[in-house]
């Protein structure tokens, strides 16, 4: 006992380590990507916005700083956003705002869906390492009940790995950590959030780009806007359903055939 207590300790050093090393690193890398070139007007802008002009002075100082410097922004808003999708740090709609707002849908979109998925997958290699006794510890239920969700879709896991994505019954966070411990191969699981996340991503992206191209309160809602969004509606009304029929479907079939095994 003592040493399954250690050995779980031990792994929470290692994690602890490698989260403090890393966020060093990454305030590293913001202070020489950004901070040491702001100018005093960009720093002026950088405010929290309360008010549909402040969060316009917020959008353009951005905006300033990444036709002055476009790459290190790039460098910087990545750092960020794999940083808090990594260690499961709240945050990352703000990133995706950013996404949208500085990069446009054309490029902050798959930029903030590549970050989500790789982010994603640093955190399954991290659980894969140190994180099996730190769960079996503190989540020794919950992971006994993903595995049994798992283990009646193993015929159809990829598409069981966007089902839990699209409809988070358990944590992104949770599945992160618990996948490398129920057998689920990488590639398959980074099919998961890969597409799941596309709306999510899609629509907090769009959101930014709203912000950026704000000048009254009857330009939150344009033509274009109104498309994309009856689009993405549509495209949710008619697959979201039939994905959730199909699990629960098997889920009851599966729940009878044991019942007449008993």
């Amino acid at each position: 006992m003592a040493a399954t207590t250690d050995a779980w300790r031990r792994d929470m050093r290692v994690l602890g380590a490698i989260f403090a090393l890393t966020t060093v690193s990454v305030a590293v890398a913001l202070y020489v990507l950004v901070v040491s070139v702001l100018s005093d007007a960009e720093w002026d802008g950088l405010h929290l916005p309360t008010s549909l002009q402040a969060a316009q002075r917020l959008g353009d100082a951005l905006q300033s700083f990444a036709t002055k410097a476009p790459t290190r922004l790039l460098l910087a808003h990545m750092c960020c956003y794999l940083y808090l999708q990594t260690f499961a740090i709240p945050g990352t709609v703000f990133f995706n705002l950013l996404g949208g707002a500085l990069f446009g849908i054309t490029w902050g979109f798959p930029l903030c869906l590549l970050y989500n998925t790789l982010g994603s997958v640093f955190m399954f290699l991290l659980s894969r390492q140190f994180g099996r006794r730190v769960l079996l510890h503190y989540f020794p239920e919950r992971l006994t009940q993903l595995k049994e969700m798992i283990d009646g879709h193993r015929d159809d896991l990829a598409l069981y790995m966007v089902f839990l994505r699209v409809f988070p019954f358990t944590p992104n966070w949770f599945i992160n950590m618990a996948s490398p411990h129920l057998d689920i191969p990488v590639l398959q699981f980074s099919i998961g959030p890969a597409i799941g996340l596309i709306p999510y991503n899609f629509l907090s992206c769009k959101a930014g780009l709203i912000l950026k191209e704000l000048r009254s309160r009857g330009d939150i809602i344009d033509t274009t806007t109104t498309i994309q969004l009856i689009v993405v509606a549509i495209v949710g009304a008619i697959l979201l359903p039939r994905l959730k029929q199909r699990f629960a479907a098997k889920a009851t079939i599966k729940d009878t055939e044991e019942k007449k095994e008993d």
